[in-house]
């Protein structure tokens, strides 16, 4: 596979909204950051009120915005008491289960999309 160039890494060929390609940025940063009982598997956890006060955005725009990028990115994104779970294009479905469970999410988790060759994890 061809090495990716920075616009496609970062999916800003798909996100045009400045807005929506910096929230992006940060998500992708978070899903590589780790968390406490898994490593960084491709899943952003993160507070929402956290996220919302450091953009300077309503809450509750923030949501809205995180659910609308996520199926233009190959993304699941899902909330449970403020607390969000961002599964980039090729996270691990075993982990993003074991946060789900372990983040006191209700029901079962989602399936993560199949991912298309261009977001294979290295």
């Amino acid at each position: 596979m061809a090495r990716l160039s920075l616009k496609q890494r970062f999916d800003f060929d798909v996100l045009i909204e400045p807005e929506d390609r910096l929230v992006y940025a940060l998500l992708q940063y978070m899903a590589c950051d780790g968390h406490g009982d898994v490593g960084g598997c491709g899943v952003a956890e993160f507070d929402l009120l956290n996220l919302a006060e450091a953009l300077d955005w309503a809450p509750g725009a923030t949501l809205r915005r995180l659910k609308r990028i996520a199926p233009e990115v190959n993304a699941v994104c899902v909330e449970h008491e403020n607390t969000v779970l961002f599964a980039l294009a090729g996270a691990g479905q075993k982990e993003f289960d074991h946060l789900y469970k372990r983040r006191g999410f209700e029901g079962l988790p989602p399936n993560l999309p199949h991912v298309k060759p261009r977001f294979l994890r290295i």
